[in-house]
């Protein structure tokens, strides 16, 4: 089980490392949301507006010649012309958002994952990129299905919210898993723990506040550190799966697990661990979900180690008593030698007879 202190104590430990390069990271994504938008905004303006400039439609004409007021077919015509260009804006936009944006806002969850323990380039953002169908679609269901939901009532919407909010960073690990399975994994992760990561969110509203209060100051260190903490309860929760059977570690391969290894190997831990660094102390959950399935293992092994090995002491525990009585043997035999001194007074009996 976590608290939610725990989890903020490790975002803080963790960001320590990191902290500019995950702002930075934040910002990248944020600037290229924002970019593509503007550019498609841009694209579907000028093409539009070129042809309403230049070119009127013949139903426009003909009701000119018709005497109609030319000011307000114009006019109609280019309100109809612009709910075409705002009808293509979105399909485009709903394209860029599947293969490009959406992509990248995982990429961003990568990135604080593997950052928890190595130091991670920004190229990591972009790693989704090359399952970009994938994960376009499977982030763009997973929008459906809470919208569904929630057309039922609030509640159900935002319940299926909270089962799914591990997708992203399920994705962000295994770009290629399917997103049947990856709802699947995510479902098992937040079972009994939707109401711990609503509280968990809800106790940044005071962060919220100020940063709102700050004209977004305080979210130069509000949008990391949020980051951060959701990508450690990430980890407990896939920690959880992962020894219940929820989960593997085929399917969620420990991106940090490396550098956790070099620093505390999992024989040692308990020795070694005060020897590394006080961020790969503050930091040894990293590779929670590996040991989870380590130890299932190393049990195992240790069980038919000790079997193997029980014969082998219990050989000289036999031997031991063959050795007692051997040296019990004089011990008894003692009072054998007594013997010959009792028939010594046998002897005299005859002798004093004669005297007689």
């Amino acid at each position: 089980m976590w608290s939610r202190s725990e989890l903020k104590t490790n975002a803080k430990t963790a960001l320590k490392n990191f902290f500019w390069k995950g702002l930075l990271a934040i910002i990248i994504v944020s600037a290229i949301s924002g970019l593509v938008s503007s550019i498609l905004q841009g694209i579907v303006g000028a093409v539009t507006g070129e042809q309403m400039s230049t070119t009127i439609s013949p139903e426009a004409l003909q009701q000119i010649q018709n005497g109609e007021n030319a000011v307000e077919v114009l006019a109609a015509q280019q309100s109809e012309g612009a709910s075409a260009a705002q009808s293509i804006l979105s399909i485009l936009q709903l394209v860029a958002n599947i293969f490009l944006i959406i992509p990248i806002g995982v990429g961003l969850n990568r990135f604080f994952e593997k950052s928890r323990g190595v130091k991670t380039g920004f190229g990591e953002l972009f790693v989704p990129l090359k399952n970009c169908v994938n994960v376009g679609f499977t982030m763009f269901w997973m929008g459906i299905k809470v919208f569904l939901w929630s057309l039922l009532l609030i509640v159900p919407g935002i319940i299926k919210s909270y089962e799914y909010s591990m997708v992203p960073y399920i994705l962000a690990e295994n770009p290629s898993i399917s997103g049947k399975r990856a709802f699947q994994i995510s479902k098992a992760m937040t079972k009994g723990h939707k109401w711990d990561l609503f509280v968990l969110e809800l106790s940044f509203i005071l962060w919220i506040i100020g940063t709102v209060c700050t004209c977004g100051l305080l979210g130069i260190y509000l949008a990391p550190y949020m980051q951060a903490t959701m990508t450690e309860a990430y980890y407990k929760l896939k920690a959880e799966a992962v020894a219940n059977g929820g989960a593997t570690l085929q399917e969620l391969p420990d991106i940090c697990l490396p550098a956790v290894q070099t620093a505390v190997p999992f024989d040692s831990a308990a020795t070694e661990t005060p020897a590394t660094t006080e961020n790969a102390a503050n930091t040894s959950n990293v590779a929670t979900a590996a040991a989870a399935a380590a130890v299932a293992t190393a049990v195992a092994q240790a069980a038919t180690s000790d079997e193997a090995a029980a014969p082998v002491e219990e050989t000289p525990a036999e031997e031991a008593p063959a050795e007692v009585p051997a040296e019990e043997v004089p011990a008894e035999e003692a009072p054998a030698e007594e013997a010959p001194a009792e028939e010594t007074p046998a002897e005299e009996t005859p002798a004093e007879t004669p005297a007689e």
